[in-house]
């Protein structure tokens, strides 16, 4: 990946909120499309990583891409990969802020082909985000969590 990507692929924004905006949106195509490039574009290269799917928090790039790479490889011939950031709420204004959402991740088309969902969850979506001096916004840091059931200590995903 180079250290200077696409103009296309950076999100620059007036305001922190339209600027998460942006983000979320961009989260979403590039997941669908399996862009692992312009997906990381969306991160700091010093991203911190707590995500509900790896084993162990992940910081810098090279570790998330690790990550992205597994969950973007996990779909079979004729699915679709799903990320859908909704609900989201911007805490702050300036450089820096904090904003949470719902997150859907989906796999569609099971091997049916009957469009069912393969694969689905919710899960919970924190994020930090900071505006560069290059005025680039970069999620530098990254949290997906899901409630548990506390009679079992099962994750509840829908």
């Amino acid at each position: 990946m180079s250290d200077h990507p696409a103009p296309d692929h950076v999100i620059r924004a007036d305001t922190a909120s339209d600027a998460v905006v942006q983000l979320a949106r961009a989260y979403s195509e590039r997941a669908g499309a399996l862009d692992v490039d312009a997906f990381l574009t969306l991160y700091d290269p010093d991203v911190v990583v707590f995500d509900l799917a790896m084993s162990a928090s992940g910081v810098g790039l090279d570790s998330w891409r690790r990550g992205v790479e597994s969950w973007f490889g996990m779909l079979e011939p004729g699915q679709r990969n799903i990320a859908e950031i909704t609900d989201v709420t911007v805490l702050g204004d300036g450089p820096v802020v904090a904003a949470h959402a719902r997150a859907r991740y989906a796999v569609e088309g099971g091997e049916a082909g009957d469009g069912e969902d393969a694969f689905a969850m919710i899960n919970r979506l924190t994020w930090v985000v900071r505006q560069g001096d290059d005025g680039v916004w970069r999620i530098v840091h990254e949290h997906t969590s899901a409630p548990i059931e506390l009679e079992t200590g099962k994750a509840i995903f829908g």
